[in-house]
């Protein structure tokens, strides 16, 4: 039996929709600020031991990268394992794709994670009192760093073997746009879903975050600054998107 169409929403409904979602959101954004009027220094209290917290454990969430790393380096293996039998073997090969394909997800999750946790692990220096893990910080994110970067360049040299057109080097600053141009257009358009699929998640983010950003502002004490870092990044990536699409329209750039 055939799944009858679905029907096609209508403009009034999508309006009266539009329309109850912004006085749901104004009314939120209404009782929030009414529970936290007057509880500005328990709360400006509370985010300095959150803060404080985060920093003491920074070191010890940085040390977390090496997780991804661990676990890049095993799938990496494997999928060696399996490009030795990719010659010969439908299977393998597509193994060896898969397991490879994970190894690159997790070595590179571990150079934002660094990242992030060294913003943590670097203060932290200064409020433990032994020497030992404020020694221990920067050689634990050189190695991460290093490991990381070493096992997407291994990554990329075994995926090179196994489809000898795929160009590109991950230390020569051109690797996207050379291993892009490289792609046919089945890897292209998947690309494409991809970062497609990235703009529409960051742009339901970005409104809740700066929600946050602006209530931590207002009644957390934080620096505005944040803030406009904040706002600055959901600019720059709206921009980026609107000025690529009109450049496109108005033939001034070509598609890549």
């Amino acid at each position: 039996m055939n799944k009858q169409a679905k029907t096609p929403k209508t403009s009034r409904g999508v309006y009266i929709k539009f329309t109850l979602i912004m006085i749901a959101s104004a009314l939120t954004g209404a009782l929030i600020s009414i529970f936290l009027l007057g509880r500005e220094d328990g709360l400006m209290q509370l985010a300095q031991q959150a803060g404080d917290c985060l920093t003491q454990a920074g070191p010890w969430l940085m040390a977390l990268g090496l997780a991804p790393c661990a676990a890049a380096h095993g799938l990496y293996l494997a999928g060696q394992k399996a490009a030795a039998r990719a010659g010969e073997d439908d299977e393998a090969f597509e193994a060896a794709n898969r397991r490879l394909s994970l190894s690159m997800v997790f070595s590179a999750v571990a150079m934002p994670w660094v990242m992030l946790t060294s913003c943590l692990a670097v203060p932290a220096v200064t409020l433990w009192e032994s020497a030992v893990p404020a020694l221990a910080v920067v050689p634990l994110m050189i190695a991460e760093l290093a490991w990381s970067y070493g096992l997407q360049a291994a990554v990329v040299r075994a995926e090179q073997r196994l489809a000898p057109e795929k160009r590109g080097n991950v230390f020569d600053i051109r690797f996207q746009k050379d291993w892009y141009d490289s792609c046919d257009e089945a890897e292209r358009q998947r690309i494409g879903e991809c970062g497609y699929h990235t703009y529409t998640v960051m742009n339901k983010i970005y409104p809740f975050a700066m929600l946050a950003a602006l209530l931590a502002v207002m009644y957390g004490g934080a620096s505005v600054l944040w803030a406009v870092m904040l706002g600055g990044l959901w600019l720059t990536q709206t921009l980026t998107y609107l000025l690529r699409a009109h450049a496109l329209d108005s033939g001034r750039a070509k598609t890549e």
